[in-house]
């Protein structure tokens, strides 16, 4: 999975589905993620700082940049 497509399913996962009335269309179901972007890169955050903590290779390991790279997709969302 890509840093990208990562991005976007933690976004998605942390967003909540709503239930809302239309007057043209009834009651039909909103996707709010205000919230959920920060939420995702609080997680991606802890998994950074946990990776920090249980590696001795810090900056060059795969792993760690993979995850930055998630970080800054989530920020450009």
């Amino acid at each position: 999975m890509t840093p990208k497509e990562k991005a976007d399913e933690l976004v998605y996962r942390f967003s909540t589905p709503v239930k809302v009335f239309s007057q043209l269309e009834g009651w039909i179901i909103h996707v709010d993620s205000s919230k959920a972007k920060g939420h995702a890169l609080v997680a991606v955050d802890e998994l950074i700082k946990i990776h920090y903590l249980l590696t001795t290779t810090h900056d060059t390991s795969p792993s760690i940049n993979y995850w930055k790279d998630v970080k800054k997709e989530i920020q450009n969302l």
